[in-house]
């Protein structure tokens, strides 16, 4: 806490010069995106680095979610323009009351010549204010506006955005099927723009927990619950835990700009009429001062000690007795210099008062801080200085709280282990270091192996027991000049230094210490009188005086070589090598190309026909193609597995159906109907609580019969939980779609769970199809899938059939559906619609 002169302070300092732009044709969906991706409130419109208009939260309420083309719309359409600007030189203080005469949250902060700078918010304002002390003295529910709208989870976003526009609420309520309550927040509504949902539901965004502080906790509490979770809006409850209101971080700036700043003001001129009234009536005034909880003493001219009140005996322990006729010097500190109190003196002189925060010593030689204000006070007839007046309290237990949020800031508190924050300083620190001392060091990034599976069956407390465990476990192992933080749920990373200088050398002590941390973790741990076993993977990245790489980047590589750990099969260790991160960054530009790729049009869907033995046309399957601008065709198995692991499959998954049903109703309208079209569902896309309702839309949109969908999964999908799976798939089954497991044989096939599974089709992997007539084995196996399908009345498909032989084979064994480059390879929608649906055109009708 430092001194409370907000005219000395200036808003340079706290400009944000890191801009998000946009151009103005770029539209609001990828405005959103942006926003969302860097957690900002506003995005800047500029042109030719020139900022024309604003894009703010507050602004995406006016964004229609259903209408399937709004989010096409240029965000130009929607910008507030001209952005008011703010010099860069005024003061905290001008800019807060400008915030809340204006009505906005933004500035552009421009210099003395209009050159724009930076943009400011009213949240940085807020976080810089330091009047912890008069929010102690504020309640929460002082602050409290008319309670906000309410909303039921189930409503869809357009009702929601409407609802909060309309009531001008940066958040509204939200009753969910349980009757707990939950928000919906201006930010939540930019992430459902950013999301590729049409008008999602309210559940999809809304936070189920709404955290709340009772009506009649300080401001300064809930401020502190705010920055430290990261929330800008509080739930305040009455006693009796009914919610009666909802606050942000604005409120609390409102609450303290509408009473503080005056009451302050009014505060002082008050007291100053009754000390200099206490000249004449000393004994009124002892008895107001002596009503304070603050510590107040009056001085004459030369800085004597006149008065004092029984705050100020209460805070320092000093009566009045021992201190009338000394200087205020009886309490100093020893803590400040000359220059200091020089300083202070200067402005009293200079400004008739002084404010700020000063270490002062008890009588019992504790020492303490305090917050002080010193008035000089004039004779009303020669308007010389007659006297000083002091007024001081006691903020030991804020500058504690201080020191909590610090620690807060810097360590984890579960394991007390330094956290993200702290190990990135730390790693900065040893890097320069080591360049001058000719060291080498690494950066040990270790992950629990399945300690997911720890959390889902025991437990999550079981879960935080063993991470308790496990960083005890390698502080006991590291040096004293290592450090050891845990920066994610099961995520290690130790900085060891002052290994050998000569490279090879400090390599095999960075793998002797990481493998006696390997073992050390293996060791039993008893949770809840369970016996666990835990492994982990390691990921090592080795520095020097040679490297000169940011911290960032090289826990990057520690992460990648963990990684590669992993896939090596977990318990083991792995050297980052340059390699590894190609592979990295080859994958990190195929997920962006194919972010691009949906947003172009660069995706097309192929169609191969399932046949009969004669070739007659029984069906297809629909396969996704990416034909990329500059590189060509790209497999489906190197960009597919991309988009699983990045979460782009929910969007790719969801294209291919939208393409899949469009084409059908194309042909029906060329009256060439395929009675029977399999589209491939990933598990992610499969398990999404909105792929029965994607399914729902398109059927009725395009009115097709889901008679005709055959969705096809591979055996993976049924990992996840297959109980789930089974009742999905009932439900979808009543509907009339049917279902084909993909790739049988290649994953968990087990008959247990085959027999309980309503699915109406195998389809035999081309591995297997394409040895049939060379591998014994093969042979056996694919006669005895098919056997096994027609016994539970399944059908099957062979995949990857490309001879005469094979045919043959199939056809004796009983496989009478056949897929593959000896009928036909991929083809594109209107080869396909050719060469195989005209011909079919009669034997369909």
């Amino acid at each position: 806490m430092s001194n409370f002169d907000l005219h000395a302070i200036s808003i340079k300092d706290i400009t944000q010069t890191r801009l998000l732009t946009c151009l103005p044709n770029e539209t609001m969906h990828d405005a959103a995106v942006k926003m969302v991706e860097r957690n900002c409130s506003a995005i800047l419109i500029a042109v030719d680095d020139e900022i024309i208009g604003i894009w703010t939260e507050r602004d995406v309420l006016k964004f229609d979610f259903s209408s399937p083309d709004a989010r096409s719309t240029p965000v130009s359409e929607g910008m507030s323009s001209p952005v008011i600007c703010v010099n860069e030189n005024a003061s905290l203080e001008e800019v807060s009351l400008k915030f809340k005469k204006d009505g906005v949250r933004h500035y552009v902060v421009i210099d003395d010549h209009g050159k724009q700078r930076g943009i400011i918010s009213q949240t940085d304002v807020i976080k810089k204010h330091n009047f912890e002390f008069f929010l102690v003295l504020k309640t929460a529910g002082s602050v409290l506006k008319p309670i906000p709208p309410m909303i039921q989870s189930t409503q869809n976003m357009a009702q929601a955005s409407k609802l909060m526009h309309s009531s001008h609420s940066d958040a509204i309520r939200v009753e969910f099927p349980d009757e707990s309550v939950g928000i919906l927040t201006e930010r939540d509504v930019v992430k459902a723009l950013a999301s590729l949902m049409l008008n999602p539901i309210v559940a999809d965004h809304a936070s189920s927990d709404l955290v709340t502080v009772n009506e009649h906790e300080s401001l300064y509490h809930a401020k502190k619950i705010m920055l430290l979770n990261g929330f800008r809006h509080l739930g305040v409850s009455d006693n009796k835990d009914n919610l009666i209101g909802i606050i942000n971080l604005t409120d609390i700036l409102a609450g303290f700009r509408s009473t503080y700043v005056e009451e302050l003001k009014e505060s002082l001129a008050h007291r100053d009429v009754l000390l200099r009234d206490s000249l004449k009536s000393l004994g009124l005034a002892k008895k107001i001062i002596d009503n304070t909880q603050e510590g107040v003493i009056t001085t004459d001219k030369y800085v004597v000690i006149q008065t004092c009140n029984a705050g100020f005996t209460k805070i320092t322990g000093y009566t009045e007795e021992e201190v009338i006729g000394k200087t205020p010097g009886i309490i100093s500190s020893g803590r400040h210099d000359k220059n200091f109190y020089y300083a202070m003196w200067e402005k009293i002189n200079k400004y008739g008062f002084w404010q700020g925060e000063i270490w002062n010593r008890r009588k019992n030689g504790e020492v303490y801080p305090e917050l002080l204000t010193i008035t000089e006070i004039r004779d009303d007839e020669t308007n010389e200085i007659s006297n000083y007046a002091a007024i001081f309290s006691d903020i030991s237990q804020l500058k504690s709280d201080e020191e909590e949020i610090k620690r807060l800031a810097f360590y984890d508190p579960l394991t007390e282990l330094p956290n993200r924050r702290l190990l990135n300083d730390r790693l900065a620190q040893e890097l320069a270091i080591t360049g001058r001392s000719g060291k080498n060091g690494a950066l040990l990034f270790i992950d629990l192996d399945h300690f997911k599976n720890i959390n889902e069956t025991l437990g999550h407390s079981a879960g935080d027991r063993v991470l308790v465990e496990v960083a005890y476990r390698l502080k006991l192992r590291v040096r004293d000049c290592d450090t050891v933080a845990r920066i994610s749920s099961d995520e290690f990373v130790v900085i060891l230094t002052e290994l050998n200088e000569q490279i090879g050398l400090a390599c095999n002590e960075a793998r002797y210490i990481a493998e006696k941390l390997q073992q050390t973790i293996c060791q039993v741990y008893s949770v809840m009188n369970h016996k666990l076993y835990i492994s982990s993977s390691i990921g090592i990245a080795m520095f020097s005086e040679n490297s000169d790489i940011p911290p960032d980047d090289l826990l990057k590589q520690a992460g990648t070589a963990m990684y590669r750990a992993k896939e090596s099969g977990r318990n083991m260790l792995q050297f980052f090598q340059d390699s590894m991160q190609e592979a990295a960054m080859e994958r990190m530009l195929i997920e962006k190309e194919l972010r691009q790729a949906l947003d172009e049009n660069q995706l097309s869907l192929y169609y191969q026909p399932q046949v009969d033995y004669h070739g007659t046309l029984m069906g297809a399957e629909a396969l996704i193609r990416w034909n990329h601008p500059k590189k060509g065709f790209i497999p489906p198995d190197k960009f597919i597995p991309i988009a699983e692991e990045c979460g782009l499959i929910q969007a790719v998954g969801a294209w291919v159906l939208e393409q899949s049903f469009i084409h059908l109703r194309q042909w029906d309208r060329l009256q060439v109907h395929l009675p029977h079209l399999a589209i491939n569902i990933s598990p992610r896309q499969f398990y999404h609580d909105d792929f029965m309702g994607i399914l729902g839309r398109l059927v009725k949109q395009y009115q097709i019969s889901p008679s005709r969908i055959m969705l096809e999964f591979t055996e993976g999908l049924l990992m996840n939980d297959v109980d789930v799976a089974i009742d999905k798939i009932k439900q979808l089954k009543k509907l009339g779609y049917t279902f084909s497991i993909d790739d049988f044989g290649t994953g968990y096939s087990s008959l247990s769970y085959l027999k309980h599974l309503p699915v109406d089709q195998l389809k035999i992997d081309k591995s297997f199809v394409e040895d049939i007539t060379k591998n014994e084995d093969d042979a056996v196996f694919v006669g005895t899938i098919i056997a096994i399908a027609r016994h539970m009345n399944l059908g099957v498909v062979a995949e990857g059939v490309e001879s005469k032989m094979e045919l043959e084979f199939l056809k004796q064994n009983g496989c009478l559906c056949y897929q593959g480059y000896y009928f036909s390879k991929p083809l594109p929608e209107d080869q396909f619609f050719e060469h195989w649906l005209r011909k079919a055109k009669q034997q369909f009708n």
